[in-house]
């Protein structure tokens, strides 16, 4: 009998991990299709403080993809940020709200919403079905819609997620002032990060055109917690760059409270990128963006588009 794992990306987020548990009790309650989510990387602080406070388990780490196991992707649809191993003919259904990056080689099951998170396109999976959402998964849900849209500040932010935390929390029941307050401050932890996991916890790697695309993304309620190690920081990334034969590779330091980012700048070629496709102030090895929080929608679409021309 095939084996069905639920994997979202790598370096996992809160909506990615939370995700794969919603699917996990989807697929297997409501389809009936007996699945299992894993994971592929070391949790973050703010993912922990979400497992632990409402007492969930921490999916299993998938070590290594089995010849014969059959894969549902949740939150990503690229390749390059899934398993090492997987192959395309092992996919068989996508669940996320990114853009559409994935080549099979048969048809598959592709639900793909321009929404504010992948919680919230499982949310809406549930409804379709008319089946009920339990208080234990409203909650982990509210977590991936909040922690994924900023507490709906980001762009990525639609009216159906602002919608769906409402209903949600009918059932969940959460002081969601406290709940976003307690989860940006675990979002914006430092204990137990060392300066390479800093990098690596929010990292991505795409492929724009002839050229392979890092970027890392940090948000904090307390930017002056990472800006002051930021030369540390940019010799990190200029190791990391060289070591993995990456063309560009970019830091983004978002301030959840102020709304905007800096951008650690590593070298001359992404500064020459950065000052072409963006319209921030370059001042040393930084750019400010006001406005921007969001890598989906604000930085990957425009560096995209100017790679690939």
């Amino acid at each position: 009998m095939k084996k069905i794992i639920i994997i979202g990306h790598k370096n996992p987020d809160t909506d990615t991990i939370v995700s794969s548990l919603i699917a996990e009790h989807y697929y297997n309650n409501i389809l009936r299709i007996p699945a299992k989510a894993y994971r592929l990387g070391e949790i973050n602080n703010e993912t922990k403080f979400v497992l632990e406070k409402f007492s969930v388990q921490t999916p299993q780490l998938l070590k290594k993809a089995g010849e014969h196991d059959v894969f549902i992707l949740v939150d990503h649809n690229e390749l390059s940020q899934s398993a090492d191993d997987l192959r395309t003919g092992q996919i068989e259904r996508v669940i996320d709200h990114h853009k559409i990056s994935l080549q099979t080689e048969v048809p598959i099951f592709l639900r793909i919403d321009p929404i504010g998170s992948t919680a919230s396109v499982l949310a809406k999976m549930y409804a379709e079905a008319g089946k009920k959402i339990p208080a234990n998964v409203a909650k982990i849900m509210l977590a991936g819609i909040l922690s994924d849209t900023l507490n709906l500040t980001s762009p990525t932010t639609t009216d159906m997620d602002r919608k769906l935390v409402k209903e949600l929390n009918k059932n969940a029941k959460l002081d969601l002032k406290q709940f976003v307050a307690d989860l940006f401050l675990a979002k914006s932890s430092l204990k137990g990060i060392s300066l390479n996991m800093l990098i690596e916890q929010d990292y991505k790697a795409f492929e724009m055109g002839a050229n392979k695309v890092g970027i890392a993304v940090w948000e904090t309620t307390n930017p002056k917690s990472v800006l002051c190690e930021k030369e540390r920081i940019i010799k990190l990334l200029v190791e990391k760059k060289q070591r993995e034969k990456i063309d560009y590779i970019i830091f983004a330091l978002v301030d959840i409270i102020a709304q905007n980012c800096v951008i650690f700048i590593v070298g001359e070629k992404e500064k020459d990128l950065l000052q072409k496709v963006f319209s921030g102030k370059v001042s040393g090895d930084e750019m400010f963006l006001p406005g921007v929080v969001s890598r989906k929608k604000q930085i990957v679409p425009q560096l995209t588009e100017s790679l690939t021309k």
